[in-house]
């Protein structure tokens, strides 16, 4: 037995050995396969950066496929497509400046036909076409990207320098400091850089394409607006007149949504009355406001019941008197500005009928200890960020009201805290 199984793996070594040497090795190559006939040129169309081409492929079942070689930006580069496709994309060209192309067909071994030499004109790249602009923000800035009608993929590269003294100095006798590189291919878009100290700084921004080409820097000198917790101690409750939701007993306060309090019983709750239904805070300061963290009845019936699930919050610099307008939302007078329309977020996301379904451990976390509402001035609430001294929260509906469509309900609210730029 130990003999069979010696020669065994004698016999299997050897095979080893004689499948590694050279002397059978297939390759692909075959020398006898002739060069494929050549490809015709049928169309060349620009577009930014580049150009497609279209060709008619021959009949000929020696061609592989088929190879558009060029120089791009100092560097030889090619593309190539298989014998079943008839479009070549020409791309990566940063100037509109006529380009030559050759194009080929080629064999299995690479062998390649004479080549068609073909002229393009690439119209402008995204690096030249799409426009951007930057404004302060709470805590940073935004980056608004405008005109990317192709939806380029971009790279928007953001740089500081502290020295504002000469707006106008070369970008090669800066000191740049790179603070982040965004990325987007929307057509239209604000992208922010929080966490920004605010201090004068002059920022520049360029755009890089796919290909590394760069666009020029902009730059702008701004101050990012300081952020920070409103004073609650000087909040107070203050109803002008056209207030609609009342506490249902002095258990369950108004006060209790700014005093700080995390208990399940330290909320305030609204008596039974008519949805939507809002009250109104003198917040005692003057602020524009950035966001509002947002803590329901903590740990008590999540995602159902009496709590908020969708809501508005809404300011007035001026002192409200009550005096209703039919014209305007609600009713509210003129003073009144909306600051944003909000839903409890739900990280696992919501049925596609809108009931809540399933709650993971991430929703319960999130719904009770990380709700925040962004203010945001660049898209539908323009007013977002203006200064006010009178926020009135509008409670929109609860889980409940929401599922049963009911016009009446009383709502339970833990804690709010609003942030952003105290003027006075």
């Amino acid at each position: 037995m130990k003999k069979i199984l010696l020669f065994s793996c004698a016999l299997v070594v050897s095979l080893l050995l004689f499948s590694c040497g050279d002397g059978d090795r297939v390759d692909q190559i075959d020398g006898s396969i002739p060069v494929p006939q050549g490809i015709k040129v049928t169309k060349v169309s620009s577009i930014p950066g580049g150009a497609v081409i279209k060709v008619e492929i021959p009949n000929d079942v020696n061609l592989k496929g088929v190879v558009a070689k060029y120089n791009r930006n100092g560097t030889d580069v090619e593309t190539r497509i298989s014998r079943y496709i008839d479009t070549l994309v020409v791309e990566g060209y940063a100037d509109t400046l006529e380009h030559t192309v050759q194009v080929s067909s080629f064999n299995v071994n690479m062998a390649e036909s004479a080549p068609v030499s073909v002229q393009i004109t690439p119209l402008a790249p995204a690096i030249q076409t799409v426009d951007w602009d930057m404004q302060e923000t709470f805590g940073g800035l935004k980056i608004h990207i405008m005109d990317n009608v192709d939806r380029a993929d971009l790279a928007v590269v953001l740089l500081s320098d502290a020295d504002t003294t000469d707006i106008n100095k070369p970008d090669e006798s800066r000191k740049w400091v790179e603070v982040t590189t965004l990325f987007t291919s929307a057509k239209d878009i604000f992208l922010a850089r929080r966490n920004l100290p605010a201090e004068t700084t002059l920022f520049g921004v360029y755009l890089r394409d796919h290909w590394g080409n760069l666009s020029p820097v902009k730059t702008k000198i701004l101050t990012p607006w300081e952020e920070s917790e409103l004073v609650k101690g000087k909040f107070r409750y203050f109803n002008p007149g056209d207030d609609n939701s009342f506490q249902t007993s002095g258990s369950y306060p108004v006060t209790a949504l700014w005093d700080n309090g995390v208990s399940n019983n330290n909320i305030y709750a609204s008596a039974n009355g008519p949805m939507p239904q809002w009250l109104t805070i003198n917040l005692g300061q003057t602020a524009r406001l950035s966001r509002i963290a947002y803590r329901p009845r903590y740990r008590y019936l999540v995602w159902s019941s009496a709590n908020v699930r969708q809501l508005e919050f809404w300011g007035s610099y001026e002192v409200p008197t009550g005096v209703k307008n039919p014209n305007n939302e609600h009713g509210f007078e003129d003073c009144w500005f909306k600051l944003g329309w909000f839903e409890q977020p739900k990280p696992s996301g919501y049925n596609p009928d809108g009931t809540v379904g399933e709650v993971t451990q991430e929703d319960y976390d999130y719904y009770n200890d990380n709700t925040e509402y962004e203010m945001d001035n660049t898209g539908e609430y323009p007013h977002a960020n203006d200064k006010l001294r009178y926020l009135r929260i509008v409670f929109m509906n609860t889980f409940t009201t929401w599922e049963t469509k009911a016009t009446v309900g009383s709502v339970q609210v833990g804690e709010i805290t609003p942030y952003g730029q105290i003027l006075e």
